[in-house]
């Protein structure tokens, strides 16, 4: 599976875009029990409650994850075979919880986190991939934005909160934006939890966390191309990941 040209041309002008059934109903499933099989306590209003962090270490399924093949694909466009994992989180939110507020966006320029488009391709550096485990609604809360926000010319001002649009996801739809977008967390209003897990990848070249929080997940038995995908960020000496 990869990016349709519709799908290219929306990440492009949006800053983000759903591709829907990037995973199969075993996978939805798999990775669900795994955040079961944690036993945390029910999330609360703090965002830290929400967050579930060192995620790669607390089961195969979230580390089979981070090299799956649609997501090689989103990555190869954005970054080409020069890519990296940053970090790694899941998101559990209770009915009626909050996230992050409006934050993000071009303005001021942050190298970590840029968006251009050049010589026909998108560019980017830090990149989200959020798989949706549950259905994210229209009206539900969840994920939002204000598209096209990462070519914006300016910061963002008083009373921008007013364009942010929802996303809505279904159980398995891959969720891709640059963080060079002013995005936010809507107040969630979905039936249950909402649950999502969300990768974020940099260039070879660049870093937006420590690279020292992934050093343990090198103890895994990992694959070849899964360890290229922990390397530290590099110039002169990052391997391609294919």
């Amino acid at each position: 599976m990869s990016l349709t040209d519709l799908q290219r041309y929306e990440l492009d002008v949006r800053g983000f875009v759903v591709v829907p059934g990037g995973l199969d109903g075993e996978e939805v499933a798999a990775l669900r029990d795994a955040v079961g099989a944690l036993d945390l306590p029910p999330a609360a209003d703090d965002i830290w409650s929400q967050r579930v962090n060192d995620l790669l270490l607390r089961g195969q399924p979230f580390v089979d994850l981070l090299d799956h093949p649609l997501a090689l694909s989103v990555l190869g466009e954005v970054h080409g075979p020069a890519t990296r994992l940053d970090h790694a989180y899941a998101i559990r939110m209770s009915p009626s919880t909050a996230g992050l507020g409006l934050h993000g966006g071009a303005v001021p320029w942050d190298p970590s986190q840029y968006y251009v488009h050049d010589r026909g391709r998108p560019r980017a550096g830090l990149v989200t991939l959020s798989w949706a485990l549950v259905d994210q609604p229209a009206g539900g809360g969840g994920f939002g934005c204000i598209p096209g926000s990462h070519r914006a010319g300016t910061g963002l001002p008083a009373g921008a909160e007013a364009l942010v649009v929802e996303v809505p996801v279904h159980a398995g739809d891959l969720l891709v934006f640059t963080e060079a977008l002013a995005h936010c967390t809507v107040p969630w209003r979905g039936p249950g939890e909402r649950l999502a897990v969300l990768y974020k990848y940099s260039p070879g070249s660049s870093a937006w966390s420590d690279w020292e929080h992934l050093r343990p997940v090198l103890d895994l038995p990992l694959t070849d191309r899964q360890r290229r995908l922990l390397q530290p960020p590099s110039v002169g000496y990052f391997q391609p990941v294919w």
